[in-house]
């Protein structure tokens, strides 16, 4: 069951890394100065670091076997 959750979350970070490149993309091409362009996608970028981290952190410190139980009977 863990390879699952793991799969399931790998593809969670890559859609978060995706909406990342988009947003980046956006702070970069509609940014009226280059002092606020490089400043918008230096500070969106340490803020997205930190917060991707700290999620992977925590879900791979999570007890998949405590949470799910290996069987299913009734």
């Amino acid at each position: 069951m863990k390879p699952i959750f793991g799969l399931l979350y790998t593809v969670l970070l890559f859609s978060y890394i995706a909406t990342a490149l988009f947003i980046v993309f956006h702070v970069i091409r509609y940014s009226l100065t280059t002092r606020t362009r490089f400043f918008g996608a230096v500070l969106f970028l340490s803020v997205l670091g930190v917060l991707l981290f700290t999620n992977a952190l925590l879900f791979f410190s999570l007890p998949f076997d405590i949470l799910v139980p290996n069987n299913y009977s009734l």
